[in-house]
């Protein structure tokens, strides 16, 4: 049996919401854990939109947000750019550039692929590749496979990744979920005396989220919701828990805190 979490990681997107829509259960399960004083950071691999244009949509679905209880794969992804002093090809679209403020952009020396339909056209791909051969860096801000939007299962960042990683024969730096890392920043971003196995990570997405949080060391669920096909908890490992939703996750959370 898994201890009980002491604090909870949500994903968003197809975890509390698709698109503009909470998904049902979700607003009920995160005031329920919110109510007995259970600590949540939501963490995204989102690279779409902005952490102040997130928090926005999720307000206007009905969910109360503090921007300081996102973490995000575009917040990490500049903090690794200014780390390193790089000086990235922007592949992001409009409403997430924000979050990149102020970065050197001018002659660059990296690029960075988020989810960017706009971008993700020949003339744009080319000058990318272009760049990598000239031995620019590729960084990834996710690698996921695909997303649910309101119009159903769309392609995800990942794809895209990849045929820049075929074509320049270089591997991609990936920043959001399912990096340790990213995992672990959050982690502490939350409560820095708060160690792995002492969180609950949940999320729609049973590689990405659940597995990979599970071998970063935290508890791993998966819910029901979203990008969930029937049958992916047996699909790629096991998730240490399974859920319906968000609710029947916090019953059980609170369940095990009576224990």
């Amino acid at each position: 049996m898994v201890k009980m979490a002491k604090a909870v990681l949500l994903d968003l997107s197809g975890t509390v919401h698709v698109g503009d829509h909470l998904i049902p259960g979700a607003k009920v399960g995160i005031q329920m854990l919110k109510s007995h004083g259970i600590p949540i950071k939501y963490v995204t691999n989102t690279s779409k939109e902005s952490k102040s244009c997130l928090r926005n949509r999720l307000c206007n679905a009905g969910l109360e947000v503090q921007e300081n209880e996102l973490f995000t794969s575009l917040t990490a992804a500049r903090n690794y750019v200014e780390s390193l002093k790089l000086r990235p090809l922007l592949m992001l679209e409009d409403e997430a550039m924000k979050d990149f403020e102020g970065i050197q952009t001018e002659d660059p020396n990296s690029v960075v692929v988020g989810l960017s339909p706009s971008n993700f056209h020949y003339k744009r791909l080319n000058e990318a590749f272009n760049l990598l051969k000239n031995r620019a860096s590729l960084i990834a801000i996710n690698k996921s496979r695909y997303i649910k939007t309101d119009d159903g299962l769309s392609i995800g960042t990942g794809a895209f990744v990849s045929t820049l990683e075929f074509a320049s024969d270089k591997k991609a730096h990936v920043i959001g979920k399912p990096s340790k890392d990213f995992f672990h920043l959050a982690l502490k971003e939350l409560d820095p005396k708060l160690q792995p196995h002492e969180a609950l990570m949940v999320g729609d997405d049973v590689r990405d989220d659940v597995l990979g949080a599970q071998q970063a060391g935290l508890i791993g669920a998966l819910v029901k919701t979203g990008k969930y096909l029937l049958g992916d908890e047996n699909k790629y490992g096991e998730p240490n828990y399974v859920f319906e939703n968000l609710e029947e996750m916090a019953q059980f959370v609170l369940g095990q805190e009576k224990k």
